[in-house]
């Protein structure tokens, strides 16, 4: 039975209107009016505020008494983790400005106890929200907020507490993960609780440094709540989206990360419960203003249930002349462009011809004039263009990739033409931004409109946006509810991200100083010294980076020419951002005592320190010291496959083959898309295999299958090969050639992901061959040849492996031969095996290779085994010739001679055996006159060798034969 959210709970999900029955909380919680909310008496009685001993300053939570058994209470308090959750999202993603601080969430006393300010409130929520070692951007404004909020929902634990470590376990190891909530569990009637710490933990990984994973319960509760929720509910798809975006999420952060199928299926799914109908697909149309030829144009055809009366609702409000969502979007900047037409000109329906597409529901859209569609559905499409981009893609890149470009265009295109939400419309802008980055047609309109989109941020104030855009009148800006309502369907970027992208961009087109200024201003200090490396003056960016460690910087000019009056604030960063400074110090001045100095002062939290000094010593060859730091670095953070394939390095030198394993494991997992690291991966167990005598505990294959599945959307569950302590804990099952057959999938995999390298197709090769899967190796040795052969020749084919793979076919039984009408044919031998071994030889050798008698002696065993005799018979001949004819040894060379008398005899008796044979076409005998052709073959062979081995017994052997053959 489909489990049903409360009223209340859909309507928080959702942000519309709760029941009449909701208390005054969730009603404003749905109105997305934090301020009731985040003020009320509850507010004053949970959120707590004191100094420790050290004087520092603690916020935190402390629920009330009694929320076990009453459902609405808990909805209360569901309404204030919502109300903080986005409050945040207000002030550093959505906008408009809120005028809520976070000190006045606090009961007076508190407030008044504590002494705090501002600055110091925000450093304190900042210190708390430091994942796995990753800091939070340090100017990230009202971060009490989320601080709040994330602990009522249980991802940190609050310094009030009673019971803390009760939570995550007394010996978890410091940096670890949780792996249950933190607190008591009071939400014992919402089953929505964990829909809103995956919302939530999504937040918080975007304002994090670096990737990392979230606790692993916190997708997977949420997975368990959507198949427990009706199959098409706007809740259902709604958890489904926001599952998708994790996995996209994290694939962004590793190329090739498995995750992105995970992403790709989950927004797949989400569309379908939303019964969003969709096809990208192609019409006839044209781009530019002069372009006579139609051509084929990639479009999006969507529909979705409420397509019909949305329809009927905008035709009401158009003869009204009331068009309130064109409204209540952000400014869009037009091309201007003198080829480009604005939007692509789609043909009329009715003179598509060919290109019309047939059998679908949608084939009847006209591109020109869709239905309009939900802004969830919106949403959707929008995660769905980038959950099928190809891995590697750079979502601050896309125009790199003109593929990608021209399908997520299709997408935006269709999105962009129906304006229906603020956010929704927003992130479709900032997606053609950046797909219009790469055209020099439409990178200036693109650089505009995210500049546009930076200052729609700050409410249209005259002294913050720019002078390229309008302000906006207040009453022209959508109100906060209408921008939150699609949030946590978006990828949206919070505002100093899209900043940070904005200052890309100018550097990318040259303009230096406007992204130094940017930067300056965000206190991205990495980003600055590299403004000054491209300007020639590293030693100025060193020199930043210098002053704000030793103290002699206050904030930047920029920032302290805007706080004017308000006194400067000195360098606060705390230790995390401290010991990323170090690091980007050690990156500058290329020093490893940086890294240990970016090391301590972290705690020993900084993964970044040691990922760097591992680098450090890897480079210097110092393997050892590399294993450790490296280890410590993913110990912390674990998402970084070139770490891990750097270790895996270091154990291969070092010899440590399980240790290896298990690196490269990791590695595949998180991108199996690396052809090098599934090589390393077979190497691992081909070493091991001759270790352990290749007596294996038959588990490899089902760790193989493990590592297909990847990463799932914890960003942890990456299948790697057991360790020694496990395998020593599991039962032994011995199966011969278990780590040969392991070092076979794995190669298999690397082969997908580098079809090119031949190296890899020769190993491949080898393998397969002594594993008995010998149609692979077949394929192999034919996928080698074809890549070497003109640059080798006959030397690019392994004739040790083409004659096994005959022997194979000629010595094989297989089902055929059993006579039985079902039995199964073994690929591997006998007939099974036949045809791709005679293709091998037919199409990709002999074309290339002409001179080889073992290469016309394996064709003529092949033939003579399936009765092919006038086959057999020309290939033996041709043997001979390359052997022999044109072989000048024979005439001086005693060793040679002898070597061909012997081919001479072998050709002989084949003409002998088989030139009486019926042809297998029916034609007649295979060689009629095959004495003739005997005797004239004896006889040149004597002739040439007369005047050197006239004298040799062999010699007079032949002429006997000659006699023999009258």
């Amino acid at each position: 039975m489909a489990s049903v959210l409360s009223a209340a709970e859909s309507a928080l999900l959702h942000l519309v209107a709760p029941p009449d029955a909701a208390s005054p909380l969730v009603r404003a919680a749905c109105a997305a009016e934090p301020e009731p909310v985040l003020t009320s008496d509850l507010a004053r009685s949970v959120f707590r505020l004191a100094r420790d001993e050290r004087a520092r300053v603690q916020l935190g939570v402390r629920l009330p008494a009694g929320l076990d058994g009453d459902a609405r209470a808990q909805e209360d308090v569901l309404a204030l983790a919502v109300a903080a959750l986005h409050a945040y999202a207000q002030v550093n993603w959505t906008g408009p400005s809120l005028a809520l601080a976070p000190a006045d969430l606090f009961a007076p006393e508190d407030r008044d106890a504590a002494a705090v300010d501002d600055g110091e409130l925000n450093d304190a929520a900042i210190d708390q929200l430091a994942l796995a070692g990753e800091p939070v951007y340090h100017l990230s404004k009202s971060t009490a907020f989320l601080a709040l909020a994330l602990q009522l929902l249980g991802l940190v634990p609050s310094p009030f507490d009673p019971t803390p470590s009760s939570s995550s376990g007394s010996a978890s190891p410091a940096n670890a993960l949780p792996t249950r909530p933190y607190g008591p569990h009071w939400a014992t009637h919402l089953e929505s609780l964990a829909i809103w710490r995956l919302r939530a933990g999504i937040m918080w990984l975007k304002i994090l440094d670096e990737p990392v994973p979230l606790p692993t319960f916190v997708p997977a509760d949420a997975a368990a709540v959507r198949v427990r929720l009706a199959p098409h509910s706007s809740d259902r798809a709604s958890v489904s989206l926001s599952l998708s975006l994790l996995a996209s999420l994290l694939s962004r952060a590793s190329p090739h990360s498995t995750a992105q199928k995970e992403a790709t299926v989950l927004a797949q799914s989400a569309a379908s419960e939303a019964q969003l109908e969709w096809e990208l697909t192609g019409r006839m149309g044209k781009k530019t203003k002069w372009q006579v030829d139609e051509k084929t144009q990639l479009v999006v055809l969507a529909r979705d249930g409420t397509s019909d009366a949305r329809k009927a609702a905008a035709d009401a409000e158009k003869d009204d002349g009331v068009d309130e969502a064109a409204a209540k979007i952000p400014e869009v900047l037009a091309l201007n462009d003198d080829t480009l037409l604005e939007k692509t000109a789609f043909t009329a329906q009715e003179n598509q011809g060919d290109a019309k597409p047939v059998g679908t529901d949608l084939s009847s859209l006209d591109p020109a004039d869709q239905p309009h569609i939900s802004p969830f559905s919106q949403a959707v499409l929008l995660s769905l263009s980038l959950a099928t981009l190809p891995a590697p893609t750079s979502l601050m890149h896309l125009s790199a990739d003109v593929l990608s470009t021209s399908q997520i265009s299709a997408f935006v295109a269709r999105v962009l033409d129906d304006p229906q939400n603020w956010s929704v419309h927003s992130m479709a802008l900032l997606l053609r931004c950046r797909g219009e980055a790469g055209r020099s047609r439409t990178v200036e309109r693109g650089v505009l409109q995210m500049q546009a989109l930076v200052d729609q941020l700050k409410d249209g104030s005259p002294t913050e946006i720019s002078a390229i855009s309008s302000a906006v009148k207040a009453e022209d800006m959508a109100a906060a509810r209408d921008r939150l309502a699609q949030f946590h369907a978006l990828a949206l970027p919070p505002a100093w991200e899209m900043e940070r992208e904005l200052a890309v961009r100018y550097m990318s087109l040259g303009i230096v100083k406007s992204a130094l200024e940017i930067f300056t201003r965000l206190e991205l200090w990495e980003e600055v010294a590299r403004c000054w490396m491209t300007l020639e003056r590293p030693d100025r960016g060193v020199d930043i980076i210098r002053e704000l460690l030793e103290g002699q910087r206050a904030e930047s000019d920029v920032v302290m020419n805007a706080r004017k009056g308000a006194g400067a604030r000195t360098f606060k960063g705390g230790e995390k951002r401290e010991a990323k400074l170090w690091c980007t110090l050690g990156e500058l001045e290329r020093k490893p005592e940086h890294y240990e100095r970016a090391w301590e002062v972290s705690g020993h939290s900084s993964s970044r320190a040691q990922r760097s000094l591992g680098a450090v010593y890897f480079s210097q060859n110092e393997w050892a010291k590399a294993r450790d730091a490296l280890r410590l670095a993913l110990a912390i953070n674990p998402l970084f496959p070139r770490t891990w394939f750097m270790l895996g390095c270091c154990e291969m030198r070092l010899e440590d083959w399980a240790g290896a394993q298990e690196a490269f494991g990791r590695c595949v997992g998180l991108e199996n898309e690396d052809a090098e690291s599934w090589s390393n991966l077979a190497s691992c167990h081909l070493r091991r295999g001759e270790l352990e005598g290749d007596k294996g505990t038959g588990a490899f294959d089902e760790d193989l299958d493990e590592i297909d599945e990847g990463i799932d959307s914890t960003g942890t569950r990456v299948a790697v090969a057991a360790d020694a302590e496990d395998e020593e804990a599991a039962p032994q099952v011995k199966l011969p050639f278990s780590r040969k057959r392991a070092a076979f999938q794995c190669l298999r995999q690397a082969i997908k992901h580098s079809f090119d390298s031949w190296r890899l197709w020769y190993n491949y090769m080898v393998v397969a061959m002594d594993v008995g899967e010998l149609s692979e190796a077949c394929r192999a040795l034919a996928r080698m040849v074809g890549m070497r052969v003109n640059h080798d020749g006959e030397n690019a084919v392994d004739l040790e492996v083409l004659e096994k793979l005959v022997d194979a076919v000629t010595r094989g039984h297989d089902g055929e031969d059993s006579g039985e009408a079902n039995a199964t044919v073994n690929p591997n031998v006998g007939r099974g095996l036949y045809r791709p071994v005679e293709h091998l030889i037919s199409n990709s050798i002999l074309p290339h290779v002409s001179n080889s008698p073992r290469v016309f002696l394996a064709q003529a065993r092949l033939a003579l085994w399936q009765g092919d005799y006038a086959l057999a018979l020309d290939a033996h001949l041709k043997a001979y010739r390359a052997a022999v004819v044109g072989n000048e040894a024979i005439e001086h060379d005693r060793a040679a001679f002898v070597e061909a008398v012997e081919r001479v005899e072998t050709v002989v008796t084949m003409l002998e055996n088989l030139g009486e044979k019926e042809a297998k076409d029916g034609s007649g005998l295979v060689a009629k006159d095959w004495k003739f052709q005997a005797r004239s073959l004896v006889r040149t062979f004597l002739g040439r060798t007369k005047d050197a081995f006239a004298d040799e017994p062999e010699y007079e052997r032949l002429k006997d034969l000659v006699k023999e053959l009258r």
